[in-house]
């Protein structure tokens, strides 16, 4: 199939069907898995819309191979748009109640779909439902996974399936992004249509932007069960975008929450103290970069939130002693292990 478009007011939207956008742009080696993952979901009623953001590898022959199923739709664009355009034009395509983005280079077991849908479906209120992911490497070997990284209030909240309040949400959202992959995430439409597609204002935190926007009016439901698989490699959006980029999208995405959202004074200021602790991560390296980004970063935050200064030093307070707690208790390693080989 050829570039297509579609009129939104001619769309018939199909109550309770998944539309799964896939935007596929140069990542030959995964297409395959991606795609398998996607067909053997248990949950039936789903459409497969991918589409190909004129990949310079092989991507479309192997697309190819897929065209013909009946739960594909597959689409060649004929200009390159980047991936938030391909994406917001997989919402403009698709005909499903709900709405999963599935990216290229991840992949899924066979039950995720039909266990977020029961998530979604359990309240009303819900517009995300996200699971649990593993963290796998370019051989699909398990590294790890998202939720022992989370910090201890939502790993105490989400020990099991759960629908998280949308001002639990936005404060769980304001510590990190708890929802770290698209692919592990089910939006109900309507939430597009409320809210607003994916912006391209951001580049790195189009998503984190997204379910803030979703999480003013709606809940978000947690499955504890790890059905995901988030691919971890040197070509994700992150990896190839410049920490100059990435710390600013921090500081107006995050800085603009802490001004937004309904807090109290003393949320506020523990909001405005832990962006400066993010900061504080990317400056306490052994980089150039991260001391020449400083008067740029600077700036950044006298624009978006001029308050947060006053918080600098109790930010990087709290990084110079996690640090030195890390080395300390790698030094008692070190001697505990050479007093038991003495």
């Amino acid at each position: 199939m050829s570039e297509a478009s579609m009129d939104k007011t001619d769309k018939i939207i199909v109550p309770g069907r998944v539309s799964l956008v896939v935007a596929s742009y140069n990542h030959a080696g995964f297409l395959n898995r991606r795609m398998d993952s996607l067909i053997a979901q248990t949950y039936e009623d789903i459409e497969i819309v991918v589409i190909d953001d004129c990949s310079p590898d092989n991507s479309v022959d192997i697309l190819r191979d897929y065209e013909d199923h009946p739960k594909v739709n597959l689409i060649i664009r004929k200009e390159n748009g980047g991936w938030v355009t391909v994406s917001n034009q997989g919402i403009d395509v698709s005909t499903g109640e709900y709405v999963l983005f599935a990216n290229c280079d991840d992949s899924c077991g066979p039950t995720m779909v039909e266990r977020l849908v029961a998530a979604m479906q359990s309240s009303e209120k819900t517009g995300i439902a996200f699971c649990r992911s593993y963290m796998v490497d370019e051989n699909d070997a398990v590294l790890g996974d998202d939720f022992t990284v989370r910090s201890a209030d939502f790993r105490a909240y989400c020990a099991a399936d759960v629908v998280i309040p949308k001002d639990q949400a936005n404060r769980f959202l304001l510590h990190s992004c708890v929802i770290p992959n698209l692919s592990a995430c089910l939006f109900r439409r309507q939430c597009f249509e409320d809210h607003g597609n994916l912006s391209a204002e951001y580049r790195v935190c189009c998503d984190w932007d997204l379910f803030f926007r979703i999480a003013q009016t709606y809940d978000i439901s947690y499955v504890a069960t790890a059905l995901n698989n988030f691919r971890q490699h040197r070509k994700t959006i992150r990896s190839v975008t410049k920490d100059k980029v990435v710390y600013e999208e921090y500081f107006r995405l995050l800085l603009g929450q802490v001004n937004s959202l309904n807090l109290s004074a003393r949320e506020r200021m523990s909001a405005r103290t832990h962006v400066m602790y993010l900061w504080a991560v990317h400056v306490l390296v052994p980089s150039r970069n991260s001391w020449v980004n400083i008067p740029y970063h600077l700036r950044c935050v006298l624009i978006y939130d001029p308050a947060s200064i006053v918080f600098l030093i109790p930010g990087f307070l709290k990084r110079v002693l996690e640090i030195g707690c890390k080395a300390t208790g790698k030094m008692l390693r070190i001697l505990k292990r050479e007093a038991t080989q003495q």
